[in-house]
């Protein structure tokens, strides 16, 4: 199947969003490689994910999203990266569009709930869950804890995410941002956290 026998009338081309960091490229080559049948998306390099899914971002459009893994060119590239089967190449493909194309959040959602929820993602090093929740609400970026007044930063620190406090830094947020807790106790950087809390690597 090909982009011009889908009788399908190619629309404009979707706008373009920022290309994905080297961390955005690795985790999602992990999440693929954890697919049955694709786990040689694992050692896929940030330029092999780049061209896949520059291939899959161009068919945005042109084909309904269901079909973008039958097409010939899109076969041809998944299977020479490892991935041959049509189930595992589907469900692939359907990764790389909820990367390229995630759904905003509902306006009508709690602003502190999801404030609190960026700042677990950020503890717990799930890039691509902050990424998407970022992209639709981009003032969660300067998020803090309510009592000792963390940032996105300190929490990654805390859980030695290093993917991730280098795309937080990516986004704007200062490496040494200083936390402002409500109480008399010292304002903290993120890498006096992670000392206190022995993640030594993201010192």
């Amino acid at each position: 199947v090909t982009a011009a026998d889908s009788g399908v009338a190619p629309l404009p081309s979707p706008s373009t969003m920022p290309d994905a960091s080297v961390a955005e490229r690795t985790l999602l080559g992990q999440r693929i490689g954890a697919i049955s049948g694709a786990e040689a998306a694992k050692g896929w390099s940030n330029e092999a994910i780049g061209k896949l899914l520059d291939l899959v971002k161009s068919q945005k459009g042109v084909v309904e999203d269901r079909d973008v893994c039958l097409l010939g060119e899109v076969k041809a590239a998944f299977r020479s990266a490892g991935v041959s089967r049509l189930s595992s190449r589907e469900a692939a493909v359907q990764e790389m569009q909820r990367f390229l194309f995630p759904k905003p959040k509902p306006k009508g959602e709690d602003e502190a709930g999801l404030a609190k929820e960026f700042l677990k993602l950020a503890q717990h090093g799930q890039l691509l869950e902050a990424r998407q929740l970022l992209q639709g609400r981009p003032k969660l970026l300067h998020a803090r804890s309510t009592s000792k007044g963390y940032t996105a930063m300190h929490y990654a620190a805390m859980g030695a995410s290093l993917p991730l406090l280098e795309w937080l830094a990516e986004q704007g947020l200062k490496p040494d941002v200083l936390s402002q807790p409500k109480d008399a106790s010292p304002a903290l950087t993120p890498a006096q956290v992670a000392h206190d809390y022995k993640r030594d690597a993201a010192v």
